[in-house]
């Protein structure tokens, strides 16, 4: 309107006043629907939802209730109503994978109130402490080394402390228990008892207040396991959330491509092809001895520092990807723990008699292959994680939307150092990355089977140790951890077999597409550039092609 100051005739300037006014009008309606579907929108609607994500606390506790997850439920069905009033259809791709991501999100955390409910269904959800076990409420503590500062001792005396109100929230929250979820969870609290007893002991004669509020807490956790034992019988039996259900996560959560039936076909094909490979590397091998593990913590560790050494010279002198600086081994962490390991009844790694799982028979003997996975794959990937500051692809995605790519790209890793040479000196190497291989693609169909409600966790465990080639007792440990995440986590077994799949597609359509001009060490470092995100994104980004998103965009 200050355009019209000035104008000397009164008749010209209501003329100027009105259509300045509609003018007005008009621009401000389209101001504010763009503004309700620029990108500055999404990020503000997607820390809105980062913020909703996380519980209420009641009475120090995170509020799992009925009441308190109606309303969480109620208040994300009003952001999503949000995020599908924003039209991002002329955005730049990389914008509209973001938004991707922020949908993926809000659908998982909707899956958790349709199907999951792990509040009513997982009493393994319930975990007071982070050992390693899988999905978990928010909150769980870490329980720290001792001697404990004075802030790091407060901490824990305020989680110690509300430890048997959580276990009675839990038996109220648990409507609907699954049995085998329980099972799983008399297992977990089994060990976190133990924890709290060795703490309480640790800190008897130093800290009588931590150790009897440590004693407390084993306490109210041995009678939540007492309650779970007793109830566990009468349960339905089957833990998993359903084919349906469960195809409708993979492509509306993970935005993963396939569907239950094509991933069993998939899978079993890739397992025959590594037993193949496996006997035919063996028959090659044949007359040569096995290596013999390494039987001390000094001789594992020289044996892995060796292995990482050699792997990223190999990366690096090869041109096969980057492999910046800050790429460096951890050392001195010693073998792969599982969350039964932290128990203080088990003994050390080493100690005689030596019990070793399936993993440390493959790497107590040559670490090259899992070390593959687990430096240039999830180190790396962490390393890269923490340095990227876009916003919403730089933050560790929820629901395990990210963990396909994950543990895709790591397991990658693995069969790549064998097909470009690094292993040709080591014909038992080779054959060791077989037996994980074959290991990896007998693990689908256990998860497949048990979401679809035609296999207990007794069952898939079955089919896992027996189709396992060698070094996998019947109840052997990593089996059983592995059965328990992807029980509790779908996508999570397929993801590394399936994960591979999916990567080496996106590898052999830009194969084609460039040709000649195709650059090993670019694809990788283009592909992890992309983020940690679903590879569906990541081919979007790569190629522009759309085809798969459309489908994933559609509710």
């Amino acid at each position: 309107m200050k355009t019209l100051v000035g104008l000397r005739s009164t008749f010209v300037g209501l003329m100027f006043c009105c259509l300045g006014f509609c003018l007005s009008m008009g621009s401000s309606a389209t101001l504010a629907a763009e503004s309700a579907s620029s990108y500055p929108a999404l990020l503000e609607l997607y820390d809105e939802f980062r913020s909703l994500a996380v519980p209420e606390y009641r009475d120090g506790v995170p509020d799992y209730s009925a009441p308190a997850m109606l309303v969480q439920a109620e208040q994300l069905r009003a952001l999503r109503a949000r995020l599908n009033a924003i039209d991002e259809a002329s955005w730049p791709i990389p914008r509209r994978v973001d938004y991707m991501l922020v949908l993926a999100e809000m659908r998982g955390l909707d899956f958790m109130h349709r199907l999951m409910r792990p509040w009513e269904r997982d009493p393994a959800f319930y975990s007071s402490t982070n050992l390693g076990f899988g999905p978990k409420m928010h909150g769980a503590m870490a329980v720290p080394s001792l001697p404990l500062n004075s802030a790091a001792r407060n901490k824990l005396i305020a989680k110690l402390a509300v430890v048997p109100e959580l276990y009675q929230q839990a038996r109220v929250n648990l409507s609907d228990p699954r049995g085998d979820l329980a099972r799983l969870g008399i297992v977990q609290k089994g060990i976190e008892r133990n924890v709290f007893l060795r703490l309480s002991a640790e800190t008897a004669s130093s800290d009588p207040e931590l150790a009897g509020l440590a004693q407390e807490a084993a306490k109210a956790t041995a009678g939540f396991m007492a309650w779970l034992q007793e109830i566990e019988a009468s349960l339905p039996p089957h833990g998993g959330v359903g084919k349906d259900e469960y195809n409708w996560y993979l492509r509306k959560v993970m935005l993963f491509p396939y569907d239950w039936d094509s991933l069993m076909t998939l899978a079993e094909r890739e397992y025959q092809r590594s037993m193949v490979f496996l006997k035919l590397e063996e028959h090659k091998n044949r007359g040569i001895e096995m290596i013999a593990p390494a039987e001390s913590m000094q001789e594992f560790e020289r044996r892995r520092a060796e292995a990482d050494a050699e792997l990223l010279a190999f990366l690096r002198d090869e041109d096969v990807m980057t492999v910046p600086d800050y790429l460096v081994p951890v050392v001195g962490e010693g073998p792969y723990l599982l969350p039964a390991d932290r128990d203080p009844a088990k003994a050390g790694p080493f100690d005689a008699p030596i019990q070793r799982h399936f993993f440390r028979q493959t790497e107590d003997r040559d670490p090259r292959p899992l070390r593959a996975h687990n430096v240039p794959g999830h180190l790396y990937d962490s390393l890269l994680l923490a340095r990227d500051e876009r916003p919403i692809r730089g933050d560790r995605r929820l629901y395990f939307i990210d963990g396909i790519r994950a543990e895709g790209w790591a397991f990658y890793l693995e069969e790549m150092i064998q097909q470009l040479g690094m292993l040709d000196a080591r014909p038992k190497a080779r054959e060791i990355n077989y037996i994980l291989q074959a290991k990896r693609a007998a693990r689908v169909k256990p998860e497949l089977m048990m979401h679809a409600g035609q296999w207990t966790y007794r069952e898939a465990l079955h089919s896992l140790t027996s189709r396992t080639p060698y070094w996998m007792a019947p109840d052997d440990p990593i089996a059983r951890f592995d059965l328990e995440l992807y029980l509790r986590q779908p996508g999570y077994g397929i993801g590394y077999y399936m994960g591979k799949v999916e990567l080496e597609k996106l590898f052999a359509e830009l194969a084609v597409e460039r040709g000649r001009d195709f650059d090993l060490k670019i694809f990788h470092d283009e592909m992890l550039a992309v983020g940690r995100i679903p590879l569906s994104l990541i081919r979007w980004e790569l190629t522009g092609r759309e085809d798969e998103i459309r489908l994933m965009r559609e509710d």
